[in-house]
């Protein structure tokens, strides 16, 4: 496959993109770039590619107002470069280097929450949602961990009644998966790849892929240059 022309951002870029997003134009509403990155993971994992009119108005907070056109070019630009760097992240042997914040200043503990709250949100962007499209008991557990990290599970009673943990397990699974979280991200997509490539094992029926249409992984190539030239 030809080598990849992303340009990931830089620790300036993050500084930059951090500082726009929480100017006077946003009041407060996009997303902080911990949740932005889980959106990012959940939208290029899905069982069908989610375009950028979909999901930047909500990392965005709804539409916002730019002080220029140039303002907007910029921010859209580091969005977009984000999310194609996440794409190739996912797709490399390396895996993801998640962005985490501590939970207070100074402290060792990370906030997990924030970051898989904006995975759930990714998810739910996708029509169809991952529980139409996928097998209920695969899908079901590829979501559990970011279910508990987010603390989905403390407002929804009857959702943690469902899954009925023993007790101590919900507090040990959780360790794990907040070691693990990579790992967890990088299963949803490959389990969500393997869907696309194979439409068959996705329960609502897909247009077949044209050689010269977009290839279904989201690497951005022609399907005949992709997935298709094998």
């Amino acid at each position: 496959m030809p080598e990849s022309t992303v340009t990931p951002l830089t620790e300036q870029d993050f500084d930059r993109l951090e500082a726009l997003l929480t100017s006077t134009n946003f009041d407060g509403k996009a997303f902080p770039l911990d949740a932005m990155q889980g959106l990012l993971c959940a939208v290029l994992s899905g069982p069908q590619p989610i375009p950028a009119d979909t999901w930047m108005p909500v990392v965005l907070g709804g539409t916002p107002r730019y002080e220029s056109d140039a303002q907007a070019d910029e921010i859209e630009g580091l969005l977009q470069r984000l999310h194609d760097a996440t794409a190739a992240d996912l797709r490399s042997d390396d895996g993801i280097g998640l962005i985490l914040y501590p939970t207070e200043e100074g402290g060792e503990e990370f906030d997990y929450a924030t970051w898989c709250s904006g995975y759930l949100e990714g998810v739910d962007l996708c029509d169809p949602h991952w529980t139409e499209a996928g097998d209920d008991e695969e899908v079901s557990e590829l979501l559990l961990p970011f279910l508990v990290l987010s603390g989905s599970l403390e407002d929804d009673p009857q959702l943690r009644a469902e899954i009925d943990f023993a007790p101590g397990d919900e507090e040990k699974f959780a360790a794990h998966w907040k070691e693990n979280l990579v790992d967890c991200v990088i299963e949803a997509h490959d389990y969500w790849l393997e869907a696309r490539l194979t439409p068959e094992t996705v329960r609502r029926d897909t247009p077949k892929v044209g050689r010269n249409d977009p290839c279904p992984c989201g690497s951005g190539r022609k399907y005949k240059l992709c997935h298709g030239s094998d």
